[in-house]
């Protein structure tokens, strides 16, 4: 076996990349047999009180700051002033975790998450189920469709766009018009996204809506909407919130009290005991198998000539379809 091991940061994931396309360019069948592995080492140590963990990513430390956060609070919903109980306030925050991984995925398409949701239907309550982000130029702007009949009529009225492509069997119009270019020759160019995410978004959502917490008060309000209850007694503290997303960031910057969290970049920060325990000890060690099949062959074979191909402009475009992605950016 091939273990790539590289740090956590920007100047990491470029090397890992680098060997990746050496692999997958020079040595296709190495990584067809499965031989290729990636070394994870935890991103995280966090620190409490005499208790000290290694935590491999976000997701699990914000299980881990969540359940601290909770352990001693209360939620009231102002509109009836009703405490949830501590069962119906672990169920509210399983929920927001994972709608708050769903609104995540939204925002890499390209959309944002309180106006896709402002973008329901009236009447039925239903989310688009596609997005259309076009770039003019160095503006970018997103629009929300329904249902193929609202993406197709957009097509019509946008042929310069080219939303369909021809290659993948998906264009609904033959393009008899040459393409043009809007607004004095300013380049027109945009992205179809379908949204798988919509349908479970929607069923959590109704499960919120049954627990108490409307959509409605998913962007912030003017006046408090619950109220998050700290301790017991005159030492109470009451934590008013003004949209449902605060109760989790409350939450979870309760949690992020007495705890000494240190974000690994590279694996030299770590002492020769830390590395061993955490990455190179065989018997607790975390391998990303790299898995190259028919079935994905051609899509890492298009990402790897865009990322590092010697032609420029599809990596130039890659780059401004997604720089307003990047969340964590070590400069």
């Amino acid at each position: 076996r091939i273990i790539i091991m590289t740090d956590a940061d920007v100047d990491g994931s470029h090397i890992r990349t680098l060997l990746l396309t050496f692999f997958y360019r020079q040595m296709t069948e190495l990584v067809r047999a499965g031989k290729i592995y990636i070394a994870q080492p935890p991103l995280y140590q966090i620190k409490r009180k005499k208790r000290e963990e290694y935590v491999d990513d976000d997701v699990q430390l914000n299980k881990i700051l969540i359940s601290l956060g909770a352990e001693d609070v209360r939620l009231k919903n102002l509109a009836d002033d009703k405490e949830l109980s501590a069962a119906q306030l672990k169920d509210i925050l399983e929920s927001l975790e994972r709608l708050a991984k769903l609104s995540e995925s939204v925002r890499r398409h390209g959309g944002d998450f309180e106006t896709y949701l402002a973008e329901r239907q009236p009447k039925t309550g239903k989310l688009p189920t596609y997005l259309v982000k076009v770039r003019e130029g160095n503006e970018e702007s997103v629009r929300y469709f329904h249902d193929q009949r609202e993406v197709r009529e957009f097509h019509e009225e946008n042929l310069d766009l080219n939303l369909f492509d021809a290659e993948m069997g998906q264009e609904l119009l033959p393009l008899t018009i040459a393409p043009v270019k809007a607004n004095g020759g300013v380049r027109r160019r945009a992205k179809l996204v379908e949204l798988h995410e919509s349908t479970t978004i929607q069923k959590i959502i109704a499960e919120l809506a049954r627990k108490g917490l409307k959509v409605d008060h998913y962007a912030a309000s003017d006046h408090p909407i619950f109220e998050l209850i700290e301790g017991e007694g005159e030492k109470a503290l009451v934590h008013p919130l003004f949209s449902i997303p605060e109760i989790h960031q409350k939450i979870v910057e309760i949690g992020r009290r007495g705890v000494q969290i240190k974000r690994f970049k590279g694996l030299g920060e770590m002492n020769a005991k830390e590395l061993f325990n955490t990455t190179m000890d065989p018997e607790k060690r975390k391998l990303l198998k790299v898995d190259l099949n028919d079935d994905n062959a051609v899509d890492a074979d298009k990402m790897f000539t865009i990322l590092m191909g010697d032609v420029v402009e599809p990596r130039r475009q890659f780059i401004e379809d997604n720089a307003l992605n990047v969340r964590n950016l070590d400069v």
